[in-house]
C-alpha cells in the first residue's frame, strides 16, 4: 500500500521522469506527494585549489554556478506543482540540506524517488557519489525508485533473488507495496548451483503467488551484475528490482555491487528495496 511518496526535485535531466512517475503512482494508490527542492550549496562551492590571486575569479564562479543550479531547481518545482494541480493530487514541497531532508523525510513515506544516476553524478551530495549513495541507504532511505532519463510504461519487472536477506526484503517489499498491480514478474537467480538455484526460484515464486502473482522464473549464469543487465534486455524488462546490499553498507559504507552495477549501467527504473 503506498500512501505518501517522496519526489527529490534535483533540477537534473531525470527530474522531468521523476515527476511523472510519481505522479503516476500517485494517481493509481490515491498518495499523497512531497517534493524535495534540493540544492547542495557545499558542493556548489566547490571549485578545486584556488591558485594566488584568482580569489575573485573563484567566487565569480561559486556565484554563477550557485545561479545557474537554483534556476534549475526553481524550474523543477514550478514544473512539480503545475503537474500536481493538474492532476488534483494532494502535495507538498519543502527545501534544505540535500542529505539531512532526504534522510528525515523519507522516515515519514512509503517510497523515495529520483534520478536514476543523480546521485552517481554527483548531483545531490558534496561527497564523493558513491558515499553519498551508502551514506542515504544507510541512513535508511529506503525503498528508492531510481527512475531513467526515459520513461516508459512499467508492464515487466525483474526481480533479482540470491536468497540473501537484503534481495527477499527487496522482493517482499515490491510485492506487498504492489506499485504496478498489472506488471509482469519475473524472478531470476544468479546461483551457480542449479539444484539451489532451482530451490531459491520456486521458493519466490510460491511467495508470489500468495501475493496473487504468477512469476516466470530463470536461473541465469555469470556474474550477477552483467548477467541481470543481459536479462533485462532480452526480456525487454521495464523495470529491476534489486537488493541494496544495506547489509554491507552499515559494515562498510559502501553500497553492494551488483546494485552499483545496475545503478550504473542499467538505463531502466531501479527498484531498491529495504
Amino acid at each position: 500500500m503506498i500512501r505518501r511518496i517522496l519526489v527529490v526535485l534535483a533540477g537534473t535531466r531525470f527530474t522531468p521522469s521523476a515527476i511523472r512517475i510519481a505522479l503516476d503512482l500517485a494517481r493509481r494508490h490515491g498518495a499523497e506527494l512531497t517534493g524535495l527542492a534540493v540544492l547542495d550549496r557545499r558542493k556548489l562551492d566547490s571549485v578545486g585549489p584556488v591558485p594566488a590571486g584568482a580569489s575573485a575569479h573563484a567566487e565569480r564562479l561559486r556565484a554563477h554556478r550557485f545561479g545557474v543550479r537554483r534556476e534549475q531547481v526553481a524550474a523543477a518545482v514550478r514544473d512539480f506543482r503545475q503537474a500536481c494541480e493538474a492532476a488534483g493530487v494532494i502535495y507538498g514541497v519543502e527545501e534544505g540540506d540535500v542529505n539531512d531532508l532526504i534522510t528525515s523525510r523519507s522516515r515519514y513515506h512509503d517510497l523515495t524517488v529520483f534520478g536514476l544516476r543523480s546521485l552517481l553524478e554527483g548531483s545531490l551530495g558534496a561527497e564523493h557519489s558513491e558515499a553519498a549513495l551508502a551514506r542515504l541507504i544507510g541512513d535508511g532511505v529506503r525503498p528508492i525508485l531510481a527512475v531513467a532519463e526515459e520513461l516508459r510504461p512499467i508492464r515487466r519487472a525483474l526481480i533479482a533473488y540470491s536468497g540473501s536477506v537484503g534481495s527477499a526484503r527487496a522482493m517482499r517489499c515490491f510485492l506487498q507495496l504492489n506499485p504496478w498491480p498489472e506488471v509482469q514478474i519475473r524472478v531470476v537467480t544468479c546461483h551457480s548451483s542449479e539444484e539451489e538455484g532451482s530451490r531459491l526460484l520456486a521458493d519466490a515464486a510460491e511467495y508470489c503467488r500468495a501475493h496473487g502473482r504468477e512469476p516466470e522464473t530463470r536461473r541465469l549464469s555469470g556474474a550477477p551484475g552483467r548477467a541481470l543487465l543481459l536479462e533485462a534486455g532480452r526480456w525487454d524488462a521495464d523495470l529491476v528490482v534489486a537488493g541494496n546490499g544495506a547489509r554491507s553498507l552499515l559494515r562498510r559504507r559502501h553500497i553492494g555491487e551488483t546494485a552499483l552495477h545496475l545503478m550504473r549501467r542499467c538505463g531502466r527504473p531501479l527498484f531498491l528495496g529495504p
